[in-house]
C-alpha cells in the first residue's frame, strides 16, 4: 500500500504544490495549514511521514512536533525550515525529529530524503 504523508505548512500554495508532486510519486498525501487541523489529522489517521514547517504562522512547528510525538512517537517527522536555524534544528532533533531540510530544496532532494526515511 502507498505510504501516507502529511504536509503541514501555513502557506496553502506550498501544501498544494508539495501534495501534487508527492501524489505523482505515488504517495497518499494529506495537507494541513494550521496546528488544529494537523493535530486532528494525526489523532484520527496514521501517517508514515510528516513534513512539518518550523514556522506555522504564529505557532511554532517545534511545539507541534512535541504534540505529534506525544500522539504517536513512531511517526517519522522531517522538519522544513526556511532558515538554517541551528537552535530550532537542535531542539527539533532532541524532540524526535528524524531529519530537517532547508528551503528552498529541489524536488529530487525531497524525493530522496522521503524515500530514505520510509525505507
Amino acid at each position: 500500500s502507498k505510504a501516507r504523508i502529511l504536509v503541514v505548512d501555513d502557506e496553502p500554495e506550498i501544501c498544494a504544490v508539495t501534495k501534487s508532486f508527492l501524489t505523482k510519486k505515488n504517495y497518499d498525501v494529506l495537507t494541513a495549514t494550521d496546528e488544529p487541523s494537523a493535530l486532528q489529522a494525526v489523532e484520527s489517521e496514521r501517517f508514515d511521514l510528516i513534513l512539518l514547517d518550523v514556522r506555522l504562522g504564529s505557532v511554532s512547528g517545534i511545539e507541534l512536533l512535541r504534540k505529534i510525538k506525544e500522539i504517536n512517537k513512531d511517526t517519522k517527522v522531517i522538519m522544513v525550515t526556511a532558515l538554517d536555524d541551528e537552535e530550532n534544528i537542535r531542539q527539533a532533533k532532541s524532540l524526535g525529529a528524524d531529519d530537517y531540510i532547508t528551503k528552498p530544496f529541489t524536488s529530487e532532494y525531497l524525493t530522496r530524503i522521503i524515500a530514505e526515511k520510509l525505507a
